[in-house]
């Protein structure tokens, strides 16, 4: 569904949403209480669902976190982007406290009382029984992303301090990501059950929207039960038998099949910062164009393999060429200080950053490209490695490993027409490729979670989550002077600074249960 803003509709959801969305609050005060107080008698809950789903794929104030979390420092620790700016901290593990606080920050700013707010709206309310579930489920969502950034979080009490009396609804816990974890799959799980093909489904989704009644509601179910599945996943190693327990639900519930199932939303120019990819917005800023650059542990990988999504996802910065042996990646860890670790003096330097590879303009160009929330090729592969571990999901490692790649690769051309991949190039890659069936359990889980690295390109957040949780692709981690982790891919983002004033005593117990403290090196709870 394409965004719009020359309707009433629509311009009132996008007024609403610079209402209720601007600003960099500090305090959870401001961040739980909703300022404009809508209800049902004067603003239709519809502009909500809206208003969650654009901001989910980042902030109105120009990108702000998605640049800083998922750009500046998830991007280059996974090592899909190399940067020489000394401000890009991620690539170099540096800790800039503002940036590692900023997903903290607005996530509950901007997307977490909405979608709150719509939640408390909707339940009860006949009209809406099916927005109310799809409410639940974009909930889901958000918090597991903020909470697989930082551990331990308000949850329970996150966003309710407009429905609370509670005397600690402006100072709300810290809740055990276990628990939070385990609230989050019981919501998916009752709320894909509440889906009903009979109800009236709402309008203004932005990511199903181009299917219609019985449809839409069958999208949404696969939606809830593949994000069961990513929430299944992560406890592989924190809690093996509730990980295969709920994959195990899922797929029985019903999953995404292929590539049309994609969760995405696809921007539109005409809203300017409001409605534009968020990603997009940053790499065509005119003083990131010239220094971002594709990982050079990306481009080999791709080049090793002839993987054919090379040749739409990177181009030669000073001539634009795609042919793949034209195509260089940048390594990480260096900068433009004209010190040591001055760009110029590592390995293999080809004289100019414009002989690196950047990311093909059929990507960073297209302000109104889509911003992929959950795809058929992530799904594809989790299950590829729940069959490796014994689940029963239905189909073999091999099957399900062969499906995600050729659904991945179909996706691609979801950025753009121009960006098709042909069957027989899919099948050549797969045929040069295969499934190590005949490997160990741990080939088999390398193999699928490298691809799953692949897969999740510019969703970093998430390839870095999955890396954590299992240990592949093997990042070779940079030196860089004066790093904050000793020289390891962090594990986590620290929570900001002001929480231990605004919030302390909750802020204090939840950094006292935290091994190693509020560091980019201590880990979250599944991350064993």
């Amino acid at each position: 569904m394409k965004l719009r803003i020359n309707s009433t509709k629509s311009f009132a959801v996008f007024a609403f949403l610079f209402v209720l969305a601007t600003g960099c609050t500090k305090d959870f005060e401001t961040l739980n209480t909703d300022p404009v107080r809508p209800d049902d008698k004067s603003f239709n809950s519809e502009y909500l669902l809206t208003t969650s789903q654009l901001t989910y794929t980042g902030s109105t104030d120009l990108s702000y976190e998605t640049w800083r979390t998922n750009l500046i420092y998830c991007s280059t620790m996974m090592q899909h982007f190399s940067h020489v700016a000394g401000y890009w901290v991620g690539d170099k593990y540096l800790l800039n406290a503002s940036y590692a606080s900023s997903y903290f920050e607005r996530s509950y700013d901007e997307q977490i009382r909405i979608v709150q707010h719509l939640v408390e709206q909707t339940k009860g309310q006949t009209q809406y029984k099916n927005l109310y579930q799809i409410s639940r489920i974009m909930r889901v969502l958000i918090f597991h992303r903020l909470t697989d950034v930082y551990g331990d979080v308000p949850y329970f009490g996150g966003g309710r301090a407009y429905y609370s009396t509670a005397a600690d609804r402006f100072t709300p816990k810290y809740d055990q990501q276990s628990a939070i974890y385990a609230d989050m799959l019981k919501e998916l799980d009752e709320a894909a059950t509440g889906l009903s093909a009979t109800e009236p489904v709402p309008n203004g989704d932005l990511f199903y929207g181009k299917l219609s009644g019985a449809a839409r509601v069958a999208a949404w179910k696969k939606f809830a039960y593949s994000l069961m599945v990513r929430l299944g996943m992560r406890l592989t190693k924190a809690d093996a038998a509730s990980a295969k327990t709920w994959v195990e639900k899922a797929v029985a519930g019903g999953v995404m099949q292929n590539a049309n199932d994609n969760a995405l939303v696809n921007h539109d120019i005409a809203g300017d910062r409001a409605t534009v990819n968020r990603l997009s917005q940053v790499m065509n800023l005119p003083y990131e164009i010239p220094y971002i650059r594709l990982s050079r542990a990306f481009v080999n990988l791709l080049k090793t393999t002839k993987d054919p999504r090379l040749q739409f996802l990177g181009e030669r910065a000073g001539d634009q060429s795609t042919k793949p042996e034209d195509q260089l990646g940048m390594p990480n860890g260096y900068d433009l200080s004209g010190g040591a670790q001055d760009i110029s003096k590592a390995p293999g330097y080809p004289g100019s950053l414009d002989k690196y590879t950047r990311p093909n303009n059929k990507i960073v160009a297209r302000m109104d490209g889509p911003t992929f929330i959950l795809t058929s090729a992530e799904v594809k592969l989790l299950l590829a490695e729940a069959a490796v571990r014994g689940y029963s999901v239905g189909k073999t490692a091999d099957a399900l490993y062969q499906e995600a790649i050729t659904e991945g690769m179909q996706s691609v051309a979801q950025f753009s027409s121009n960006s098709v991949i042909p069957a027989a190039d899919i099948t050549a890659y797969l045929t040069a490729n295969p499934f190590k069936s005949s490997g160990s359990t741990t080939e088999k889980l390398e193999q699928i979670n490298t691809q799953f690295w692949v897969a999740t390109f510019l969703n970093d957040i998430e390839a870095w989550s999955n890396w954590r949780r299992s240990g592949y692709p093997q990042l070779t981690p940079v030196v860089y002077p004066g790093n904050a982790t000793g020289a390891t891919i962090p594990r986590r983002l620290p929570y900001p600074a002001q929480e231990a004033v605004s919030n302390a005593q909750n802020y204090t117990e939840a950094v006292g249960r935290i091994t190693g403290g509020n560091v980019m090196t201590s880990r979250v709870w599944w991350d064993k």
